[in-house]
């Protein structure tokens, strides 16, 4: 059954997961099987306009994968106080005026004092800019346009609406995040979380500036607002992901006082951390976390039960 997207997403904000996958599951972000072509260049044009967006809405990202016909991003939208000049600039950002007979300058600020005049525009722009789905309309659509303009085509990009999941409780934003960072080992192109080309944990990895795009794993002396669970260094965060990468039995023999302290934290255990918050790969609810959550959220949506991992959750 397919859901209206005011259904999936709260209007005051909310922690998501979030997938768009190219039509027919095409690698249409990677290297083509039947032509031959390469096209991984686009994965940086989708990892590049992620993290541009997320300074420009009203959006803070936490996680994200880009993969070769898909990918994954885990987020909070939530409304923020921005000045009216604030939103109009970058409103402009994401649609900036072009000029054809007159300086380009003069066609910015003339267009922005006229937003600035219309309060009904700019009550609508404020919306725009902590709204998911437009969010997620002008990281797809530019994206579709350039791919089909390098391969002189028309037609679609992505093969439907995107996909979003609501995160309930912080034990299933960490278990998401989790998850998409291992996208790439779980797929078989990466072999540790520092080869996993185009993901958030590699750029956590690598580049001490990447706090500046992304919610730092502990926010220690930053502006940005922490993540949405407690506090764990990047080297707790790390044994937590290859932790989740190892086998069962693996697991079991090693889960370190580290992973377990992670998860007692976050409110979950070893077994509801399998069982409730990782995604899995051939699932897709509507939300993730708890039961009790599960059933809290239900009873927000006016609902019986809410589908969870093959099972349901009574009301």
């Amino acid at each position: 059954m397919t859901y209206p997207r005011s259904h999936l997403v709260d209007p005051a904000g909310g922690n998501y997961h979030v997938c768009a996958r190219c039509v027919r599951r095409a690698y249409l972000c990677g290297v083509d099987k039947i032509s031959g072509r390469d096209f991984s260049h686009r994965r940086k044009w989708i990892e590049r306009r992620i993290l541009e967006l997320g300074e420009i809405f009203t959006v803070s990202i936490y996680a994200y994968a880009v993969m070769t016909n898909h990918y994954h991003i885990v987020l909070r939208v939530e409304p923020r106080p921005l000045t009216d000049v604030e939103v109009v600039d970058r409103w402009l950002l994401l649609c900036p005026v072009t000029a054809v007979n007159t300086s380009q300058q003069y066609c910015h600020e003339a267009r922005k004092f006229a937003i600035l005049a219309d309060q009904e525009k700019l009550a609508d722009l404020r919306l725009r800019l902590c709204s998911l789905s437009w969010f997620m309309r002008f990281l797809n659509e530019p994206l579709a346009r350039m791919a089909n303009s390098e391969d002189r085509c028309k037609g679609r990009f992505w093969e439907g609406r995107f996909k979003s999941q609501r995160l309930l409780d912080e034990a299933a934003v960490l278990a998401c995040m989790v998850y998409v960072d291992l996208n790439p080992i779980r797929a078989g192109i990466a072999t540790t979380p520092s080869d996993s080309n185009f993901t958030s944990i590699q750029r956590r990895i690598r580049d001490n500036k990447a706090n500046v795009f992304l919610q730092p794993i502990k926010a220690v002396n930053s502006s940005r607002s922490p993540l949405p669970f407690e506090p764990l260094s990047l080297g707790d965060y790390l044994h937590l992901v290859r932790w989740t990468q190892g086998s069962q039995s693996i697991r079991k023999k090693s889960m370190s006082f580290g992973v377990s302290y992670s998860l007692l934290c976050n409110h979950t255990d070893a077994d509801q951390w399998f069982r409730d918050h990782l995604p899995c790969p051939d699932e897709w609810p509507r939300a993730l976390g708890s039961i009790d959550a599960l059933k809290e959220h239900a009873r927000e949506l006016g609902q019986c039960w809410i589908k969870r991992r093959r099972r349901t959750v009574d009301k």
